[in-house]
């Protein structure tokens, strides 16, 4: 057994799949495998780490979810090429896309935009707090970084706040800041709901990845002063390009 698989064995307060996460996090951060660098097969890094190949893919699973490396079936494990070029925003801002893209001097194209009118079904009018039937204004569309889809968004908000017409030739992917600029009423806060999930067909062909490929999905809705909800998204990102994290005080 190596030093360093002695030192994953260590007793500590957490699993060994954890800390063999981290100690592959350690040594990608450190250069030992660069961005798009295949890692040893599951096998030999499980011969050379002491541990069980279960435990080894829980570690990379996780890894995978978090978008630092990809999985491809009969091939082996690599380094996320864009691994150290995510986008990265805490969850604790209410900020579009475009604005953490801004911040990070990335450029970002709103591509296959879909915006309709639809009534509300019962599941939506109870997420909306409206009436079943209630006029909705729908906006899709996929977010691209340098022609490569990162993302795809739903936007859905009762009529009254947000009408197909305001959806424009100069939207440039946020819904957020078209409210922001509407008047007579102001968000003050946003619920979000972070999980991982598998890239369905109409998805993995939408981001290019592929299918039951992991997604991160944030569920988030926006309410105003009064604590009426004003707008409720599904949006889907590709994990190698993200990475969210909260800041608690």
């Amino acid at each position: 057994m190596t030093d360093d698989a002695r030192q994953l064995t260590k007793p500590q307060r957490v699993s060994l799949s954890q800390q063999t996460q981290q100690y592959l996090l350690g040594l990608i951060e450190a250069g030992t495998y660069h961005p798009g660098e295949q890692l040893p097969s599951q096998s030999e890094l499980a011969h050379q780490l002491g541990i069980s190949r279960l435990t080894l893919r829980e570690a990379l699973l996780s890894l995978e979810q978090e978008g630092i490396v990809l999985r491809k079936h009969g091939v082996g494990t690599f380094v996320s090429p864009n691994y150290g070029r995510r986008l990265e925003s805490g969850l604790e801002r209410l900020e579009s896309v475009l604005e953490l893209a801004a911040r990070q001097d990335l450029q970002i194209k709103c591509q296959d935009l879909q915006v309709e009118e639809v009534p509300a079904n019962q599941d939506m009018a109870v997420l909306l707090g409206v009436a079943a039937g209630t006029l909705l204004t729908r906006v899709c569309r996929a977010l691209a970084v340098d022609e490569t889809p990162v993302a795809y968004m739903c936007d859905v908000a009762p009529s009254t706040f947000l009408s197909p017409m305001d959806v424009d030739d100069t939207f440039e992917g946020s819904v957020l800041e078209l409210l922001r600029k509407k008047t007579g009423f102001r968000i003050a806060q946003a619920v979000a709901n972070i999980t991982a999930v598998s890239a369905d067909d109409s998805l993995s062909r939408t981001l290019r990845v592929q299918p039951q490929e992991a997604l991160l999905l944030l569920e988030e809705t926006l309410f105003d002063a009064d604590g009426a909800v004003v707008e409720y998204s599904r949006n889907y990102f590709v994990p190698e390009f993200f990475q969210f994290h909260v800041v608690r005080r």
